[in-house]
């Protein structure tokens, strides 16, 4: 097997998942990180089958273990009554259904948890490195401080605002990120509020994602953690910076968004000291993910970024990496690369569109006024015969997002 030097820039979950996949397969690789330290925000994400399944693969998975919550459903509810809505079995179903389950953990525990592993195999992380742009014909990365470094190949991991792509990739024109509508506030609660409170205890004693959707709005909350904490997500008409994701947000503005919601959100919020606010925001289709040159390829959210309501973002990231790595494996030497690339971005780039899209098309489903429509959509989601608006819901769309195998470019699927 041939080892060619690789350069990932942007040392985030889709970079540091890619970089484990290319250094399993034997080749050299480097993180360049913009940040100083490890910067994951202080909140929770989601884990689904999709990407549980290379984690294991790539052997780092049993790290895990002791940080993750196996929720037993994914509920949604009508917002101002709490009303349940549509059930999602998760756990066990999930694993029965796609081989892998359903999981939440926190990011920064994600992040580490890669960056350990990555550093165990030998990889380079580099801190403090803020890509300036890439030379896409000689592979050269060049950084705001002047620094240079050269590669066989340029991974650009460095997310929605990506130098690499503005830079490399697609040179010939802007890329501007579409802003939704939408910012979100995150929050955490300390279990020991949340059990103290006896009108909101229920939600960390059962182990459920519970999201509440109403009209340009949803809260989504789940424990992480194992249990240690409450993790809130809140979408709402507004705006914030695309790309920032650690702006402070006002605590009564964000409790003034849900005056109208279920009473148990409305107390759950009362425990809420401090928020972090974001735009929500994803990418236009791009013309290419691959440099002409084809020695410069994006990933994760500077390829594909995406809308948070399928829960996907980090998911697909992790998806690119271990397919770009499966490509490089069948080149002889670097002459081989731009074809191997070229197979990448064939194989990834519709599922990431049509994911994007699907992400798009549940915001909207999600967030619908009330009257006629909305209540049709709840009867809909109540018949749990199989189809569901609810993308997340909905079994045939399902078996395809989560039963997906990068590996082998398709899905599998016991059900």
């Amino acid at each position: 097997m041939v080892s060619f030097n690789v350069i990932v820039c942007g040392g985030g979950l889709g970079g540091l998942a890619a970089a484990i996949g290319l250094k399993r397969k034997g080749h050299k690789v480097t993180i360049l990180e913009g940040s100083t330290t490890l910067s994951e925000i202080g909140a929770g994400i989601q884990m689904p089958p999709n990407s549980v399944r290379i984690l294991k693969e790539y052997g780092v998975f049993d790290r895990f273990e002791k940080y993750i919550t196996k929720p037993k459903n994914i509920i949604l509810r009508r917002y101002d009554t709490g009303v349940a809505l549509s059930t999602t079995p998760l756990d066990p179903d999930m694993t029965e259904a796609y081989g892998n389950p359903y999981l939440l953990i926190h990011r920064a525990d994600y992040q580490r948890l890669l960056y350990e592993a990555a550093l165990e195999l030998g990889i380079e992380y580099k801190t403090g490195c803020r890509v300036k742009e890439v030379d896409q014909d000689t592979a050269t990365v060049t950084l705001e401080n002047g620094d240079k470094y050269s590669a066989d190949l340029i991974v650009g991991a460095d997310g929605i605002r990506s130098r690499v792509r503005d830079t490399a990739v697609v040179p010939e024109e802007v890329v501007h990120p579409t802003p939704s509508s939408n910012c979100a506030f995150r929050a955490t609660v300390p279990r020991e509020e949340m059990i103290s409170d006896p009108a909101i205890a229920h939600l960390m004693t059962d182990i459920n994602s519970n999201c509440w959707i109403g009209y340009r709005r949803h809260v989504m909350a789940y424990p992480i953690r194992n249990g240690e904490m409450y993790n809130i997500v809140m979408s709402h008409p507004g705006r914030a910076t695309v790309g920032k994701w650690n702006e402070p947000g006002d605590v009564e503005e964000m409790k003034n968004h849900y005056k109208n919601f279920d009473p148990v959100v409305r107390q759950l919020l009362t425990h809420v000291k401090t928020v972090l606010k974001w735009v929500l925001a994803d990418l236009p289709k791009l013309p290419r993910w691959v440099s002409q040159s084809g020695k410069v390829v994006l990933i994760g959210d500077a390829a594909h970024a995406m809308l948070p309501y399928l829960a996907q973002g980090a998911a697909q990231a992790i998806e690119d990496g271990a397919t770009l790595a499966e490509e490089l494996q069948h080149c002889a030497s670097t002459d081989d690369i731009p074809r191997a690339l070229q197979q990448y971005q064939k194989k990834r780039k519709r599922r990431a569109e049509e994911i994007q899209a699907g992400a798009r098309k549940n915001g909207d489903i999600w967030h619908l006024p009330d009257g006629d429509e909305q209540e049709e959509r709840d009867v809909l989601m109540k018949a749990r015969d199989g189809e569901n608006p609810d993308q997340w819901s909905d079994r045939k769309f399902q078996q395809w997002l989560f039963g997906w195998n990068a590996f082998t470019d398709g899905y599998e699927s016991k059900l």
